[in-house]
């Protein structure tokens, strides 16, 4: 943590970050790029990308790749988020939402479905990837990249799947604070890892979970 936080805040220091960084809302990095403020954005869909779809040259003269190889040379898991439906309790129409649901989440449609959203968002379903063309198309080589990433590597689930603390922790946005704190308080990195880790561990300790 110390490693990291010090990493990041160094390159935010020394200008190779956009001073207002620090403020940014969930599209900014998006916006930053298209802006050509930043030249690499780690984001966890094609949105930057697509955002540019109908700008055929600004399209083509993005790069989208997996991530890169670990320290000891192996794939680092893609973090895998799942959006899920529901029907709301007091719906007035739960039958007919059910038959919905149904038919959205047959594979064909949900295919059909993400593919008119341009491939933003991946199917839940790894033969859908590897049986219709769109998805590994070399002719786009950013849904290629993404899919390839999301769908046929190597993936690990969220962390709050493993621990309801862990959502709680990240809509604190514990670790944003902790940089912060390095450059707007000038605590040492240290110190920032300590608090951030410390307010982590109060978090978890609401939400106790029994090994089986």
């Amino acid at each position: 943590m110390i490693k990291a936080l010090t990493y990041i805040t160094t390159a935010f220091k020394e200008g190779y970050v956009p001073p207002g960084a620090v403020s940014w809302n969930d599209a900014d990095d998006n916006n930053a790029f298209h802006a050509k403020q930043i030249i690499v954005d780690l984001d966890y869909t094609i949105s930057t990308e697509l955002a540019l779809y109908q700008k055929k040259e600004d399209y083509d003269d993005i790069l989208t790749l997996g991530l890169p190889l670990d320290n000891t040379g192996q794939p680092i898991p893609s973090q895998l988020g799942v959006a899920g439906a529901f029907i709301a309790k007091g719906a007035k129409n739960v039958e007919v939402a059910k038959d919905f649901l149904k038919f959205v989440s047959q594979p064909t449609v949900v295919n059909q479905y993400l593919k008119g959203g341009l491939g933003r968002a991946l199917p839940a379903m790894p033969d859908l990837v590897k049986n219709d063309p769109f998805w590994l198309d070399p002719k786009d080589p950013h849904r290629s990249a993404y899919a390839r990433q999301g769908m046929l590597e190597p993936t690990a689930p969220l962390y709050p799947i493993f621990n309801p603390g862990y959502a709680e922790a990240d809509s604190q946005q514990i670790w944003g604070i902790a940089a912060a704190d390095v450059i707007r308080e000038g605590m040492t990195p240290q110190a920032s890892a300590e608090k951030a880790l410390k307010r982590i561990g109060d978090i978890l300790a609401k939400y106790p979970i029994a090994a089986s």
